[in-house]
């Protein structure tokens, strides 16, 4: 009988920052021009991913997600608070994904032993646009507002 040994998952060092950028209008049409004016790139969010080898193909990921925060949720009434919270979890996960994605070109990265690192990054930068255009930039996954 052959058994198979499973190939360690590769690890790379991940480093994640949080950054936010604040809303603090009471009304569904304020915030939804506060975000396009302040958000990121023009986006109510944005996730940035950086992988980096060294020679001996030691990886590491930096990933830098930007996402709205409310300055007083409490100012909002309930329902729209509600859709708010609601549309910035979903966005929130679909950020969490552009992030993974770095992360597999990381782990590909260090699996083949640094070899065609570039080629690897290129390729999941652009499941980045895949995911964006595949879900609406989050809105089949409920990122929509209000």
């Amino acid at each position: 009988m052959l058994t198979w040994a499973q190939p360690s998952a590769a690890k790379p060092r991940v480093a994640v920052t949080e950054k936010a950028y604040s809303v603090d209008a009471v009304t569904a049409e304020g915030i939804l021009q506060q975000m396009k004016a302040r958000g990121p790139n023009g986006h109510w969010a944005y996730t940035d991913w950086y992988v980096r080898w060294t020679g001996s193909c030691q990886l590491s990921v930096a990933i830098t997600y930007t996402m709205p925060k409310h300055r007083n949720e409490a100012k909002l009434d309930p329902a729209l608070r509600k859709r708010w919270q609601s549309m910035v979890a979903a966005l929130r996960k679909h950020e969490q994904k552009h992030g993974q994605h770095g992360i597999n070109a990381a782990q590909e990265i260090e699996k083949g032993k640094c070899a065609n690192g570039d080629a690897l990054i290129k390729k999941w930068a652009n499941q980045d646009k895949v995911l964006d255009k595949r879900t609406q930039h989050g809105a089949r996954e409920g990122v929509v507002f209000p």
